[in-house]
């Protein structure tokens, strides 16, 4: 489930909130006008008690005084009826026969509270005076109207609040998170090839501009750190090229005169092979400071990725023939990509010494180079021992290996793939490793492709190439 945008949680907890502060207070104010209601009936009804005492003297009987009608319409329309008698005895009257089961048990206790008349609740009222007991009923249609009519009128204006608090919120919410959106933004600008960059301050020195000045210094030591150690890879490579290319010079030189074979030729032929791993490290390193820096230019121009690839096969027949290993490849014709063909050859070579290096006596490596979409894709796949799932997330790591001892008998220097990753990178492409099936280690290498017709260094002949050499 794809996470809500902070600006969204926000807007959602806002309209949260004020629901449940509008509901709290629509609660709170309905059940206070409820009791301020039935406050204002029990005055009423103590009123018209008063009255109702005023309009039947005891000295006329209980029977006597006005009629039931005419007594309930000199009184508020409130009451809907009543019952009055001596307290001890029967009610002498009752009007409307329908509260005669409120004065069944004569006299009812004295008192003012809520009675239920048929499907409905009324208030009833039980007063005495001078050994004569009134009932009054009182009917509570008008507070239910009230009640209902308020209950509506929140159940309209709830949802219209909400509204607008969403709407409100989201509005706050985007001007308050803005900053932090141009942070994202500026920060997402600054790379390895712009760490010069910096994030605008904001005019008020709040919270955000407090926030950004920090941001701001720790992209200085970040960008002191990252030129420093740029520089000392770039001098320490570009300083050890001259000497091992003259120690090279100067090895040779000697084997050259050697008087024939014995224990100093095979030294000189160790150091040689030392010296020339030197070179490769020291040329690695330079490049990928280059890399770092920002700072090495491609050659681009149309490569034939299809010649390029077969011409490496070739190179992968010579080095497999001493271990029997088989070479196995079938190449699409005429795919071309824009990039820079010395690169593009140091990737396939790094490639392939990876695929011969760590495979079985008698294996397989197998080239696939095919378009898929719009890039070229080329897949380079062997019978190696596989590698294991928790080491693949440092495979393209600088100075990686498998074997953690460092011997250089079972390993490179560590920095072929990551350079690999940098090349093809740089050529818009991505390089990954792949399950290959059947035991297979597999890299899949995807460049863009050039449009059909384009063509610098394109062979027309190349043709699909499929054969083993044991």
């Amino acid at each position: 489930m794809k996470a809500r945008s902070l600006r969204t949680r926000l807007t959602l907890w806002s309209a949260l909130v004020t629901g449940l502060a509008l509901l709290t207070l629509a609660a709170v104010t309905t059940v206070s006008l409820y009791f301020a209601q039935l406050e204002s009936v029990d005055d009423h009804l103590a009123a018209e008690a008063e009255l109702f005492f005023a309009a039947m003297p005891s000295g006329t009987g209980e029977a006597g005084g006005p009629a039931g009608p005419e007594l309930l319409r000199k009184h508020n329309e409130v009451l809907h009826g009543f019952a009055i008698g001596p307290t001890l005895g029967r009610p002498a009257r009752l009007y409307p026969a329908d509260v005669k089961p409120l004065a069944e048990r004569w006299p009812p206790a004295p008192g003012i509270r809520m009675a239920r008349l048929g499907r409905k609740y009324v208030r009833l009222g039980v007063f005495t005076q001078d050994g004569r007991t009134l009932l009054l009923v009182a009917d509570l249609e008008s507070l239910r109207e009230v009640l209902a009519g308020l209950l509506g009128a929140y159940g309209v204006a709830l949802p219209l609040v909400l509204v607008v608090v969403a709407a409100g919120s989201s509005w706050i919410a985007r001007r308050a998170l803005r900053p932090i959106v141009e942070i994202t933004t500026a920060a997402g600008t600054i790379t390895a090839e712009r760490l010069d960059a910096r994030l605008p301050l904001p005019p008020a020195d709040d919270e955000i501009g407090r926030h950004i000045r920090v941001l701001n210094d720790m992209f200085d030591r970040l960008q002191r750190s990252f030129e420093q150690a740029t520089r000392f890879a770039a001098d320490a490579s570009h300083e050890l090229r001259t000497p091992l290319t003259i120690l090279r010079g100067e090895i040779e030189e000697a084997l050259r005169l050697s008087p024939g074979e014995g224990e100093q030729e095979r030294l000189l032929v160790s150091l040689l092979e030392q010296t020339s791993g030197l070179q490769k490290i020291a040329d690695n390193l330079l490049l990928l400071a280059r890399f770092d820096a920002g700072k090495a230019p491609l050659d681009r121009a149309p490569v034939d990725l299809s010649t390029l690839v077969t011409e490496a096969v070739d190179d992968a027949e010579m080095l497999a023939t001493p271990n029997s290993i088989t070479v196995q490849a079938a190449i699409t014709p005429g795919l071309a990509v824009s990039g820079d063909e010395v690169l593009l050859r140091r990737v396939l070579l790094n490639l392939i010494d990876n695929a011969v290096r760590y495979n079985r006596p008698g294996g397989e490596v197998r080239f696939a180079l095919e378009a898929i979409g719009t890039d070229a894709t080329l897949r380079l796949s062997n019978t190696g021992p596989g590698i294991p799932a928790e080491k693949r997330p440092e495979l393209f790591q600088r100075f990686f290996r498998l074997n953690g001892d460092r011997n250089r008998g079972t390993g490179g220097s560590g920095l072929g793939l990551s350079l690999c990753r940098e090349i093809v990178t740089a050529h818009g492409g991505w390089i990954e490793l792949e399950d290959g099936g059947d035991r297979r280690v597999e890299f899949v290498v995807r460049l863009p492709q050039l449009p059909a017709g384009i063509t610098g260094r394109l062979n027309p002949t190349t043709a699909q190439a499929e054969g083993s050499v044991p």
